[in-house]
C-alpha cells in the first residue's frame, strides 16, 4: 500500500511500520511515478519532475540507480508494488487498492453514484471511508511542483467529498454530525458559499436560527470587504427562508438535495455540449501531439481544485495556446453553460480585459456601463469555463479577474501567461517542453516514441509526405534526435525546423539550425507565433531595461547557474528581484534540486536568443565575470577531491561542469589562457574520476597550444600526460611527463615537477620496466619530502604505486610496508581516492599471501568508496578482483556475475584509467574457466548475462550483500 494522503508512506507485509524507501530523492522519484500509477512515465519526465534539468544528480545513470534501489526495497518489504522498465521510461504497477489516493477517488465516485440512486446510507458510509484515508495534506513531504499540483487537485476532491458527506447527513437528518465537522472547513474556505449553505441549514435544524443568520452575515461581510459583492442568490434565498421559519427546511429529504442548500453538481453531470464552445483562438489545424496527459491532468485541476483558477505558464513556443485550445474543446461536456475562450494578445490596455470577456460572452449594447459588474452578474449563476490566452502583458487585470472568480461560485478560469498572476487561489501549471529522445537512440521506432521526434515527423510529413525515419541513414537519423534536443523540445521551434525538410536533409539542418529556426511558420498564426524569434521578442519586450540586461548577460552561462553565479555575471548582489522577474516571465526556469541551492537555467533556444543581444565590450565583460567566478569555484572544490567533502565537491563540479568547461573555452578565446590553464588544473582530477578523458585531453591540448606561463605549462603537461596514460597511450604520456619534469626542474616548481616525476615512474610500471619504476617513484617520494609534502597526496600515491612494483618483484614485506604507509596517510587526510587506490594494492598483497578474508575486506571497502565518488573505472577493477576472491571460495556463480557486472561498468569509461592496477590476468582467466567448467556453459552464460544487466547500484548491492546470486 502506498499512502500519499499525508506524508508519503509505503507499507508491506515484511515490516510492521512503513518501508524505508531511502533518501528524499528516492521518495521524490517514487512520488513522481505514483501520480501516474499504471502509466508509463518517460525518463525525461522523471528527470524534469524530480531534478528540473542538469542539476546535481540529475542524470539518466543516477535515475536508473535510484529506480533499481527503490525496486529492491519495495520487493524486500513485500509491498506488492513493482517498478517496470517500459520504454521510454518506467511504470509503477500497484495492486488493486494499492494507492490511498486512488481508493479515495473511487470512494467518492461510488458515493456520488449511490447518492444519485437515492441509497443515502451507502453514500454516507462510502464517502466517510474515503475521507478516513486522509492523514494530512496530500504529498505533504514532497516539495516539488508536480506534487504540489497533484495535492491541489486531491484537496479539491477532498472538499467535494466533505460537502457530499454533509449533504447526505442533512438528507438523513444527521445535522448534529454536520455541526461537529463543518465549522472548521468553513473557516478554511470562508467564501465557499456551498459550505456556508450546508452550515446554515444544519444550524437552523439544530434550533440555532440566530447562529444560522449570523453565519450568513459573516459571509456577506467578508464578501463585501474583500470583493465588494453580495452573497449569491441561492444563499440569499436560504437566508430568507430561515427568516420566515420555513417549516420545509426542517424535514430531511430522502432523495433530493436539502431544500435551499446550494450544491455543486458533479463534474460530468451536464449534458455533453449543452453550453457549447465559443473561441476566438487562432491555432493550426494540425494534430496536437504528446499532450494527452497534460490535457487530462489540467482538466482534473480545473474540475476538481478548490481554487478555480489555473494558470498555464511556460516559455514562448512551448505550446500554451495549443494546449489551452485542446483543453477547451475537451471540456465542453463538463460545463453546463459552456466554454468561452478569449485571445487577449491584441489588447494593450489591462482595463479592456473584462470588456473583451463581456464581448465574448455576448454581453453587448450601450447599457453595459460597468463591464465588471455586467460580467459578474452574467456568470453569477452559470457553470462556465472561461479560457483567457496571453495575459502576461496585461497583468494588472489579474486583480479584477480574481474578484470575478470569487463572486461567481460556478466559474472556473484557465489562463495562459508567460508569468504567474500572483493572485490568491491561483494554481500554476508549468507547461514543459516535449519529452526528448535518448542521445544514443538509433532505432527508428524507439526514436519515434519520443513526443518531440513524433512532432518533428508529423510536421515534416505535412510538407514532404514521403519523409520516414526508417528510410534515413544513421547520420540523418541521429540528426533528427539531435535537432529535437538542441531545440529543447519546444514545439514551435521543432515545427519551424521540420518544415525545412523539403529544402535540406536533417544533417544539413542540424549544422544550420539557427538559420532554420529563424524562418517563418504558418501564415494563419498570430505574428508572435510565426517565428521562434518573434515568440521570444514578445517576452523580451515585456521586460524592463535591467531585466533585459541580466537576461543577455546570463546567456554566457552553460547548463544552468546558481544565484551566486547570476550575481557574479549580472554585476553584483541585488539581482535576485530582477532574476525573479525573468523566472516569472518563463525566460528563466527554476531548478529544484536541493533546497539549499538556488539554481536556474534557460532553455537553449532562449539562451541563444539572449546571446544575440550581447555584443562588444558587454559580451567580453560578462564572459570575464563568468570566468572569474568559476575559476574561484574550481579552486575551492579541488582540495576536497583529495580530502574531506569529496562526494559533495564532486557533485558540485558535476552540476557546474558545463560552466567550468565554458570558462576554459572563453579564456582561450578571449586571450586569458593562463586562467584557463589553472582552471583545467583544478578540474583534472574530476575528469579522471568521471572518465571524462577525451574532454580533459582536448582542453589541455588547447591550453598547451597557447603561449602560457611556464608554471601553467608544467601542470598542463602533467594533466595532458595523465589523460593519455588513462587512455593507454603510454608513449605519449611518457613524453609529456618527461617534458614537464624537465621544465619543472628548470623553473624550480617542485609541486608541479612531483606530478610529472611520478608519471615517469607510472609509465615504467605500465611498460613492465620495474627497475625504472622504482627509480621514478622513489625519486618522487624524496622530492615530496624535500619540499615539505611528506604524507601529502603525491607522496601517498607514490607509496601505493611503489607497493605494486614491490609486489610484482615478489617482495611482499616491502609491498606491505608501502601500502600501510599509504593507507595511514590517506586515512589521516580523509582522502577517499588515495584510500581505495591503496586498498586495491593491499588486497593484491593479501591474495599473494593467500589471505582471502583480508583481500575481501579491502576490496569491499574500496567498492563502498568507489560508489561514494561514482568512480566507475575504479569499481570495474574492484569487481574483477573480487571475482578472484570468490573463485578461491568456490562461489563460481558469483565469479561469472561479477565478471559480467565489471564488463558492463567498464563500458561506460573512456579508457583504462587505472593502468597501474595489476590484476593477475592469468589467474582471473583461470578462475573464469573454472567457473564455466563447474557451472556448465548455459548456467555460466546466464550468470554472466545477469551481471551485464546490472545497474551500478545493483552491482554494489551484490558485493556488499555477500549472498549467492
Amino acid at each position: 500500500m502506498i499512502r500519499v494522503l499525508g506524508p508519503l508512506e509505503v507499507h508491506g507485509e515484511a515490516a510492521a511500520g512503513a518501508v524505508d524507501v531511502g533518501s528524499p530523492r528516492h521518495r521524490e522519484v517514487l512520488a513522481a511515478l505514483v501520480v501516474d500509477a499504471g502509466r508509463v512515465v518517460s525518463t525525461d519526465s522523471l528527470l524534469d519532475r524530480v531534478w528540473g534539468d542538469v542539476t546535481r544528480g540529475g542524470t539518466t545513470t543516477n535515475l536508473h540507480a535510484i529506480i533499481s534501489r527503490l525496486r529492491g526495497r519495495l520487493r524486500e518489504g513485500r509491498t506488492g508494488v513493482e517498478l517496470s522498465t517500459v520504454p521510454p521510461g518506467y511504470r509503477i504497477d500497484v495492486p488493486v487498492d494499492g494507492v490511498d489516493a486512488t481508493m479515495f477517488l473511487d470512494s467518492l465516485a461510488q458515493a456520488r453514484d449511490a447518492r444519485t440512486r437515492g441509497d443515502l446510507e451507502t453514500a454516507r458510509r462510502v464517502v466517510r471511508e474515503g475521507l478516513a484515508l486522509w492523514r494530512g495534506p496530500a504529498y505533504a513531504d514532497i516539495a516539488q511542483p508536480f506534487a504540489e499540483a497533484e495535492a491541489a487537485r486531491l484537496e479539491g476532491q477532498r472538499i467535494a467529498a466533505v460537502e457530499l458527506a454533509a449533504e447526505v447527513d442533512l438528507m438523513l437528518g444527521r445535522h448534529d454530525e454536520v455541526l461537529e465537522e463543518l465549522p472548521a472547513l468553513v473557516a478554511e474556505h470562508p467564501l465557499r458559499e456551498s459550505l456556508r449553505g450546508h452550515l446554515m441549514l444544519a444550524l437552523y435544524r439544530g434550533g440555532r436560527q440566530s447562529d444560522a443568520l449570523a453565519a450568513y452575515d459573516d459571509v456577506r461581510e467578508q464578501l463585501s470587504d474583500e470583493l465588494g459583492l453580495d452573497p449569491g442568490p441561492q444563499l440569499q434565498e436560504l437566508r430568507q427562508r430561515i427568516l420566515e421559519q420555513d417549516q420545509t427546511l426542517l424535514a430531511p429529504a430522502t432523495s433530493a438535495a436539502p431544500p435551499g442548500a446550494p450544491t455543486e453538481p458533479p463534474v460530468e453531470s451536464a449534458p455533453a455540449g449543452q453550453g457549447g464552445l465559443r473561441s476566438d483562438f487562432v491555432v493550426p489545424t494540425s494534430r496536437l501531439l504528446g499532450r494527452d496527459r497534460e490535457i487530462a491532468y489540467v482538466r482534473s485541476l480545473l474540475e476538481g481544485s478548490t481554487q478555480r483558477l489555473v494558470t498555464l505558464t511556460g516559455t514562448g513556443g512551448v505550446g500554451k495556446t495549443r494546449l489551452a485550445a485542446a483543453i477547451s474543446e475537451a471540456s465542453v461536456g463538463a460545463y453546463a453553460d459552456g466554454v468561452v475562450a478569449v485571445s487577449l494578445a491584441p489588447l494593450t490596455d489591462p482595463d479592456l480585459v473584462l470588456p473583451e470577456v463581456a464581448r465574448a460572452l455576448g454581453i453587448t449594447g450601450g447599457e453595459v456601463v460597468d463591464p465588471a459588474a455586467a460580467v459578474a452578474e452574467h456568470l453569477r449563476s452559470r457553470r462556465v469555463l472561461l479560457v483567457l490566452d496571453n495575459l502576461e502583458h496585461l497583468l494588472p487585470a489579474a486583480t479584477s479577474l480574481s474578484r470575478l472568480i470569487a463572486s461567481c461560485p460556478d466559474l472556473t478560469v484557465l489562463v495562459t501567461s508567460r508569468t504567474v498572476l500572483r493572485v490568491r487561489g491561483e494554481v500554476q501549471y508549468q507547461v514543459q517542453p516535449l519529452p526528448l529522445p535518448e542521445p544514443e537512440e538509433a532505432d527508428p521506432d524507439a526514436l519515434a516514441e519520443s513526443a518531440a521526434v513524433a512532432l518533428f515527423v508529423d510536421r515534416a510529413r505535412s510538407v514532404a509526405p514521403e519523409f520516414d525515419l526508417a528510410g534515413l541513414d544513421p547520420d540523418n537519423l541521429a540528426a533528427v534526435g539531435a535537432i529535437c534536443r538542441r531545440l529543447a523540445g519546444l514545439p514551435l521551434a521543432i515545427e519551424l525546423a521540420a518544415a525545412r525538410v523539403r529544402l535540406m536533409p536533417p544533417t544539413t539542418m542540424l549544422a544550420r539550425l539557427d538559420d532554420v529556426v529563424a524562418g517563418g511558420g504558418a501564415r494563419d498564426l498570430p505574428l508572435r507565433q510565426r517565428t521562434m524569434r518573434a515568440a521570444l521578442d514578445w517576452s523580451h519586450d515585456l521586460l524592463d531595461d535591467e531585466a533585459q540586461r541580466l537576461l543577455h548577460r546570463l546567456s554566457v552561462c552553460s547548463g544552468g547557474f546558481t544565484l551566486e553565479a547570476a550575481e557574479a555575471v549580472g554585476g553584483g548582489p541585488g539581482v535576485l528581484a530582477t532574476l525573479e522577474s525573468l523566472v516569472e516571465h518563463s525566460l528563466v526556469v527554476t531548478d529544484l534540486d536541493n533546497p539549499t541551492v538556488s539554481r536556474f537555467r534557460m532553455l537553449e533556444p532562449v539562451s541563444q536568443y539572449a546571446a544575440l543581444w550581447l555584443e562588444g565590450e558587454e559580451r567580453l565583460a560578462a564572459r570575464a565575470a563568468h570566468r572569474e567566478h568559476f575559476r574561484a569555484l574550481a579552486a575551492e572544490l579541488e582540495p576536497a577531491y583529495r580530502g574531506p567533502g569529496t562526494f559533495d565537491s564532486l557533485a558540485v563540479a558535476e552540476r557546474e561542469h558545463a560552466n567550468l568547461v565554458t570558462a576554459i573555452e572563453t579564456g582561450l578565446a578571449d586571450g586569458d589562457a593562463d586562467l584557463a590553464g589553472w582552471l583545467a588544473w583544478d578540474l583534472w582530477l574530476f575528469w579522471w574520476l568521471r572518465g571524462a578523458l577525451v574532454e580533459g585531453r582536448r582542453l589541455t591540448s588547447a591550453v598547451l597550444a597557447e603561449d602560457v606561463d611556464d608554471h601553467v605549462r608544467v601542470y598542463m603537461l602533467a594533466v595532458h600526460a595523465a589523460m593519455a596514460f588513462a587512455q593507454g597511450e603510454l608513449a605519449t604520456a611518457r613524453e609529456g611527463w618527461e617534458e614537464g619534469d624537465g621544465l619543472g626542474e628548470r623553473i624550480g616548481d617542485g609541486v608541479g615537477r612531483s606530478h610529472n616525476l611520478a608519471g615517469i615512474g607510472l609509465v615504467a610500471l605500465g611498460e613492465g620496466d620495474l627497475d625504472r619504476a622504482v627509480e621514478g617513484l622513489e625519486a618522487t617520494i624524496a622530492l615530496c619530502e624535500e619540499i615539505d609534502l611528506a604524507g601529502a597526496w603525491m607522496w601517498t600515491l607514490a607509496h601505493t604505486w611503489l607497493g605494486t612494483v614491490r609486489l610484482l618483484q615478489g617482495d611482499l614485506e616491502a609491498a606491505q610496508r608501502c601500502v600501510d604507509r599509504a593507507l595511514a596517510a590517506a586515512h589521516g587526510r580523509h582522502d577517499s581516492l588515495a584510500t581505495y587506490m591503496a586498498h586495491f594494492t593491499a588486497a593484491q598483497v593479501a591474495l599473494a599471501r593467500d589471505d582471502a578474508a583480508t583481500a575481501r575486506d579491502r576490496l569491499e571497502e574500496g567498492v563502498r568508496l568507489s560508489l561514494d565518488t561514482s568512480d566507475l573505472a575504479n569499481l570495474a577493477y574492484f569487481l574483477d578482483a573480487l571475482a578472484l576472491v570468490e573463485s578461491r571460495d568456490g562461489a563460481h556463480e558469483r565469479v561469472a556475475t561479477l565478471r559480467g557486472a565489471a564488463a558492463r561498468v567498464r563500458e561506460g569509461v573512456s579508457g583504462v584509467v587505472y593502468g597501474y592496477y595489476k590484476v593477475d590476468s592469468a589467474e582471473l582467466t583461470a578462475a573464469l574457466e573454472h567457473a564455466r567448467s563447474e557451472l556448465g556453459d548455459a548456467a555460466y552464460a546466464a550468470a554472466l548475462a545477469r551481471g551485464r544487466a546490472m545497474s551500478v547500484a545493483d552491482a554494489v548491492d551484490l558485493v556488499l550483500a555477500r549472498t549467492a546470486v
